[in-house]
């Protein structure tokens, strides 16, 4: 049986919710986090259709060589 795909519902409070507090874990206690750890979270960013914590970084970086420019 093949898998089916999941699709969170982003426009209720639950899901906001859930984002924050995923958010606000990752924000204070990433850098404590085990690999494994990191990794669980990364799993269910992605889960949720939402960049990682590495995207993130990286697209700030990004943003930020490209103003550096201008």
């Amino acid at each position: 049986m093949g898998k089916n795909k999941l699709y969170a519902n982003m426009a209720t409070a639950r899901f906001k919710d859930l984002i924050k507090a995923l958010s606000d874990l990752e924000h204070v206690d990433r850098q404590r986090m085990s690999s494994s750890g990191k990794k669980y979270l990364d799993d269910i960013w992605q889960l949720l259709s939402q960049p990682t914590y590495t995207e993130i970084q990286e697209s700030k970086k990004i943003n930020k060589e490209n103003l550096d420019k201008e």
